[in-house]
């Protein structure tokens, strides 16, 4: 399978932005249905590092709220190693929060495994209110996703990650709930 490059996010990175300036894409909804830019899931094909990997569709994801060793750093393979071993080959699903994509052009999700059916995600938008102000981040796991695993939790439970709060930005969905692990 061919591996994702700066073209084939940029690309449709542009045809998007596009899309919204010229008004062809009237809301967000129709945003989040473009599957291709945003998948609801994948299976995961190769694991980069302890937070990152690609989907067989090409798509790499970057988990959200969590950062693992960098290559070279102490702990760097183990953590590459306990993920591939949580995800390799299996379907996750990926919920979006405020942030969706970064300077590197990976999508920025919550990662998801073991669900029942397909999740019921809380709108990306969720946690903003107005202004500065933020909803409580979430605990509960979605329906649809009761008994299912959180990985981005799972790596920081197992000592392969530690949580990020990004600075100059709004809280997510499930930093609180990570928070302090």
């Amino acid at each position: 399978m061919k591996k994702a490059g700066v073209a084939s996010i940029f690309i449709p990175g542009i045809l998007l932005a596009w899309y919204v300036k010229t008004g062809r894409l009237d809301n967000f909804d129709e945003y989040y249905k473009a599957k291709m830019i945003f998948p609801d899931s994948g299976l995961v094909e190769t694991i980069e590092d302890g937070d990152t990997f690609d989907l067989r569709s090409g798509a790499r994801v970057r988990m959200l709220g969590v950062d693992s060793p960098a290559r070279g750093k102490e702990g760097y393979e183990q953590a590459g190693e306990f993920l591939e071993k949580l995800i390799k080959d299996k379907k996750v699903w990926l919920e979006y929060d405020r942030y969706q994509n970064d300077k590197y052009g990976r999508i920025l999700a919550w990662v998801w495994i073991n669900c029942e059916s397909k999740p019921k995600f809380k709108d990306p938008f969720y946690m903003h209110l107005t202004g500065n102000r933020s909803r409580e981040g979430l605990i509960e796991n979605p329906k649809g996703c009761e008994k299912g695993k959180l990985v981005n939790e799972k790596m920081v439970d197992g000592g392969f990650a530690k949580t990020v709060k990004y600075k100059g930005r709004g809280p997510l969905k499930y930093e609180e709930r990570i928070e302090g692990r």
